[in-house]
């Protein structure tokens, strides 16, 4: 198969990056960068993209597709941190303080990245100022959001991170179908009690009472929530 010529693999790359809002403030001349030095790459399900204490050399903008991010402990535990999806970018901070890489990332489904050298990276950060408010940006968002997660794991009992953490899901993966809202991102129970950091058994129970109570159904890793407002209203009933 012969490859395609690079000036139209830049065009895609460059389409790509303009889909990306955490970029969309940066100049036209970082942008056609990334897109001049960047190199796609297809990763199958269940394929390592980086890992926890491993070099990191590029940054990851997912063009499709979903990453799963994770950490294991030494006797085996796992936690999934979230799942980032197309339109999103990771890895930033292995690039900026040179260190290794803080989590594992690993496909969780076929995906499609742009992978931008972090030489690349670092000189567009020396020369345009609008990318390096737009990452610091990123970065309080997400503080923002593990500050959250922190009061929630802290504060709130399983039942009410289960529906949070259903919300969340929803917010990011949700779709509107003819029995509710649909959360296209397949998930395994197991696979959403590691999200919570509690064991199987325990979510289990929780999500099997609020399928009781008409809350939710489950089928083929899918999460379906029939009435969203009376779900958004059992979270608001949850103090912090």
């Amino acid at each position: 198969m012969i490859a395609p010529p690079r000036s139209s693999q830049q065009e895609h790359a460059r389409a790509a990056l303009a889909k990306i809002a955490d970029l969309e403030a940066c100049s036209e001349e970082t942008l056609d960068r990334f897109a001049a030095d960047g190199s796609f790459r297809i990763f199958k399900r269940g394929e390592s993209v980086s890992s926890r204490g491993g070099r990191i050399t590029t940054l990851c903008v997912i063009v499709n597709g979903s990453i799963e991010i994770s950490m294991t402990t030494e006797g085996g535990r796992r936690h999934v941190l979230r799942y980032a999806e197309g339109g999103q970018l990771f890895n930033m901070i292995g690039i900026l303080d040179d260190g290794a890489g803080i989590h594992d990332a690993v496909a969780h489904e076929e995906t499609v990245a742009l992978l931008i050298p972090k030489v690349s990276v670092l000189r567009a950060l020396d020369r345009d100022p609008q990318l390096s408010r737009a990452l610091l940006k990123l970065f309080c968002f997400r503080l923002r959001g593990l500050y959250d997660y922190i009061a929630e794991h802290t504060l709130l009992p399983l039942r009410a991170r289960c529906v949070r953490l259903l919300l969340t899901l929803v917010e990011s993966h949700g779709v509107e179908g003819p029995e509710g809202c649909i959360i296209m991102l397949k998930l395994s129970q197991e696979e959403f009690a590691e999200m919570l950091g509690r064991s199987r058994q325990s979510v289990n129970r929780e999500l099997r009472s609020l399928e009781n109570e008409g809350l939710i159904k489950t089928s083929y890793s899918q999460f379906v929530i029939p009435d969203l407002g009376r779900l958004q209203s059992l979270a608001g009933d949850q103090p912090f």
